[in-house]
């Protein structure tokens, strides 16, 4: 589909900023008078999952890269665009070159190309849109001698957290003698790899392509404040242009929710859309949604209240300062877990599924807490309706259902699959077909 269609597919008629429509419970969802929001799910990158789905493939390429069952899960859910993770790397704080790394003994490696192109084909023969996002995932460069970590890239000043960073190791800072070579070298890179895909997008039908996934100390195009002294406008723009010229469908950027809350990147991200002139304005969104330890169930409507907030205090503001530009959650998801609403994911992902019904309902707490969610967010969707114009339901992994019941349908995650969540998005996708 061409860039000019995707636009007038996701365009919607927004209402005034702050005037909510009256509150729609899921019985009415059907009689919603707004254009219909992408139903979107993101199958993540070359891990996990996916890694052993291709592999099987690899072993025996007559086969279809996608599992049956698995697909069948996605229409059964009413879906029609998926997401795909591209994984760039870098060796340390002072490597300038951004690179595929297809070897198997990085934590997560490039999908080959030969593999990309399977997936987007097989994807499009289904039915699906495809989103193709870029995501530096060098796990192995926060371990190095000189580490560095992704959201660390960029910042004019020695980071404060993360990895220990010595000053002599770090030449994003303006003054350091490597910074000109070393920011005109790892731009360069990075527009090469950015180009790279955008051909590959264009060949293979993607409908929507991202140049970077939560690196928001890369992704400013304005200077501003005592600390953010510099900007990467220019080289922003020169990868625009050069990706504008071998790609003609939608494009964006997946920007961390945090970059929305505060100052801490104004105006350099507040400001990105407009002067990178993207059709999307791609947002994560995992905002908590509660503050302290929780080890009871949220209701919907306490979590409704927290979602209001959110949609208030950034979301409507981010719609009404981009009109024109569809707001997409680029990921999304909470964890199976009651703590879920004060943080979407924590170090029990992967726990073993132990079941615990405090309230008495039959249904598992922390699954009910997803659900929950979910539902509170489709509403408060509804009570705002045309400011988020799709949700990349997170960790949708290309598991055939074997391989998902073998450990993540026994696991806690973000995974929807199997869960009740599932059927609050099956019910609300069905709506917007």
């Amino acid at each position: 589909m061409q860039r000019a269609h995707l636009v007038i597919a996701l365009a919607v008629a927004l209402t005034p900023a702050g005037a909510p429509a009256q509150i729609i419970r899921d019985v009415d969802l059907c009689a919603l008078p707004l254009e219909r929001p992408m139903r979107a799910v993101h199958a993540g990158g070359n891990w996990g999952d996916n890694r052993l789905t291709v592999e099987a493939w690899e072993a025996d390429t007559s086969k279809p890269l996608l599992p049956p069952d698995y697909v069948a899960f996605l229409q059964d859910l009413r879906v029609n665009w998926v997401g795909l993770s591209v994984a760039l790397h870098y060796e340390d704080s002072m490597d300038s070159t951004v690179e595929r790394v297809y070897s198997r003994e990085v934590r997560i490696p490039t999908f080959e190309d030969r593999v990309l192109r399977q997936y987007i084909r097989e994807f499009r023969q289904h039915g699906f849109e495809v989103y193709l996002t870029l995501a530096f995932e060098a796990f192995e460069a926060e371990e190095a001698q000189r580490p560095v970590s992704r959201g660390q890239l960029g910042r004019p000043a020695v980071p404060d957290y993360g990895p220990t960073v010595r000053p002599e190791n770090w030449p994003w800072l303006p003054d350091h003698t490597e910074h000109t070579r070393f920011v005109r070298e790892f731009w360069r890179t990075y527009t090469d790899q950015a180009v790279h895909y955008a051909r590959m997008a264009e060949e293979e039908g993607v409908g929507m392509y991202s140049l970077g996934t939560e690196t928001d100390s890369l992704f400013r195009s304005r200077s501003g404040g005592t600390y953010w002294v510099n900007d990467f406008g220019n080289e922003l723009r020169a990868m625009v242009e050069r990706v504008r010229a071998e790609y003609r469908g939608l494009l964006t950027y997946g920007m961390h929710y945090l970059a929305t809350i505060g100052d801490w990147f104004d105006p350099g991200s507040k400001y990105l859309w407009e002067d990178l002139d993207l059709d999307v304005v791609g947002n994560s969104g995992y905002y908590p949604l509660a503050e302290g330890p929780l080890d009871t169930v949220m209701s919907v409507e306490m979590l409704e209240r927290s979602y209001n907030r959110v949609f208030r205090d950034y979301l409507l503001p981010l719609a009404a300062e981009n009109t024109g530009r569809p707001l997409v959650f680029t990921e999304y998801g909470f964890m199976d877990i009651v703590e879920a609403p004060t943080s979407p994911g924590n170090e029990r992902q992967g726990e073993r599924f132990e079941f615990s019904d405090s309230n008495g309902n039959g249904v598992d707490d922390g699954r009910e807490t997803q659900r929950n969610i979910v539902r509170a967010l489709f509403r408060t969707m509804d009570r705002y309706p045309g400011t988020i114009h799709g949700t990349f339901f997170w960790d949708t992994n290309t598991a055939s259902d074997e391989l998902w019941r073998s450990f993540w349908g026994d696991a806690r995650s973000y995974n929807i699959r199997g869960k009740p969540a599932s059927g609050v998005v099956r019910r609300q996708y069905a709506c917007y077909e």
